[in-house]
């Protein structure tokens, strides 16, 4: 009978990455805000409104045009967006049908949830990516669980539910190092992964210029580490350059399009700054304190469970089987984390978390997975209680707001406003209206079944190696994890 059952309902094959996207991008889904229209969202729409109606970057004629932003600015009788384009030109397909569904131009309608929706699709993504890096060095569901924190027990949850270019430039500086590692760690080094790493890290700094340090930092690591082992490396180099100079083309064709000259930015031009690099103004070493330990916005605060990341970074250097991968993820994390502790404006305004880091938070949460798994039973444990205490922080502002005002570098945005606005039902969830006062079920729910999902997919992924039932995306190098 059970074999005749088989047969009459056959059990649909889920590979772990699978599971991984569509319980990350079903969470986001239901976390979308439709209520909060800020700074950066309705730059980002107005811009794309410009696109999609004018076939143009101008937003407006500075006589007529009302802003209601402060990421806008005027420039010959025009105002334009500050914000790097990338992410308003890739999330123009979505916010094109909002367009459509809305008949106008408004910043609460359809065009702002659909837009919403891009950012959870792309960050869905990236939790897959931190799942496919996490197989290059560690078991599968040591890798699953590590795409788990990325996806619900980090600030990337808030911001999914956001149009801002934070999860969406993590989504392509994570395909860049996963492309890098691989070519690195294969011994038949294709142009077509360089192709791949440089395009990735190419559209990501049309999203953010920071990521631009990226280019010297993955180039420099893939010559050294081929040379190194022997192998050339002159095809390789010359595919990942001419491939992320593409993003360095696009956006100088923007400026152009703009200014009429490739060499200023709209950043640049919106801070009256005379270089690029007099937007870096802070002292360094205050910037590092507010991004990794205040109470405002502290890495280690949001997310403890990256303290787990730290140790394990550290545990890599040390080692010698990954540490030049370590070498890679370091660089990366202070590629990011460096520039914007010395940013002008550190705090980033109206935020939950230290939001210009979201990209550089994998780089530092994937080497918790040697801690993991070379840890005992109470490590993993413990591993797993870190996990659940970011799920409450972040999931409780996933579902309120990710725009908390408070601006004291000594006060918690948690404690003080998003915490006490979730106790008060005022949630920002497209759902709120249909279920009125009995919202504190769906929303402890949509937590609680983030706290789960780890526990469940350990529970899939151990019947499936007796069964077949869990698949594998991404087969471990040689010499790579072992088991799992």
């Amino acid at each position: 009978m059970p074999a005749l059952a088989r047969r009459l309902f056959p059990v649909t094959r889920v590979t772990a990455g699978l599971m991984i996207f569509l319980s990350a991008f079903l969470v986001y889904l239901l976390s979308v805000n439709s209520v909060w229209a800020t700074d950066h969202a309705t730059s980002f729409l107005q811009l794309d409104w410009a696109i999609w109606t004018h076939h143009s970057f101008v937003l407006g004629s500075a006589s007529t045009f009302q802003p209601n932003t402060v990421d806008d600015f005027v420039f010959n009788g025009n105002y334009y967006s500050a914000l790097a384009p990338g992410t308003a030109i890739l999330a123009l397909p979505f916010a094109g049908v909002g367009f459509l569904l809305d008949g106008h131009f408004t910043v609460f309608g359809y065009a702002l949830m659909a837009s919403e929706v891009f950012v959870a699709l792309l960050n869905a993504v990236a939790a897959y990516l931190v799942y496919a890096v996490g197989r290059l060095f560690f078991s599968k569901r040591t890798s699953v669980f590590l795409a788990f924190v990325y996806a619900f027990s980090t600030i990337s949850w808030p911001f999914a539910t956001y149009f801002f270019q934070s999860d969406v430039t993590a989504m392509f500086d994570l395909l860049a190092v996963y492309f890098t590692i691989r070519i690195t760690r294969s011994g038949d080094a294709r142009v077509r992964d360089a192709v791949l790493a440089g395009l990735s890290v190419g559209v990501a700094l049309t999203t953010d210029y920071v990521n631009a340090i990226l280019i010297p930092i993955i180039g420099a690591y893939l010559i050294l580490s081929l040379r190194a082992s022997g192998r050339p490396f002159p095809r390789i180099a010359a595919g990942f350059l001419l491939a992320s100079l593409l993003g360095v083309l696009l956006i100088g064709l923007y400026n152009e399009a703009i200014f009429g000259t490739a060499f200023h930015t709209t950043e640049q031009v919106y801070l009256n700054s005379a270089t690029p690099f007099g937007e870096f103004s802070t002292p360094v070493y205050q910037g590092i304190f507010l991004n990794l330990f205040s109470p405002l916005r502290g890495l280690f605060v949001y997310s403890i469970f990256l303290v787990l990341g730290a140790l394990g970074l550290a545990g890599m250097l040390r080692g010698k089987s990954h540490r030049t991968e370590a070498v890679l993820l370091l660089a990366c994390f202070l590629g990011i984390f460096l520039p914007y502790s010395a940013w002008y404006d550190p705090v980033g305004g109206a935020a939950f978390g230290p939001r210009f880091l979201v990209a550089a938070i994998p780089f530092l949460l994937i080497p918790a997975g040697l801690v993991i798994e070379e840890g005992s039973r109470g490590t993993r444990i413990v591993a797993f209680l870190l996990y659940a205490a970011g799920v409450v922080v972040n999931g409780i502002a996933g579902v309120t707001e990710g725009i908390a005002p408070t601006t004291n570098w000594g006060q918690s945005p948690f404690l003080s406003f998003t915490f006490p606005n979730f106790l008060h039902g005022e949630l920002d969830d497209w759902w709120v209206k249909f279920v009125g006062q009995y919202w504190p079920i769906p929303a402890v729910l949509l937590i609680a079944t983030a706290i789960a999902l780890p526990l469940v997919s350990y529970r899939l992924l151990s019947k499936g190696e007796k069964d077949g039932g869990i698949g594998m995306e991404v087969p471990p190098p040689a010499g790579g994890p072992q088991g799992g």
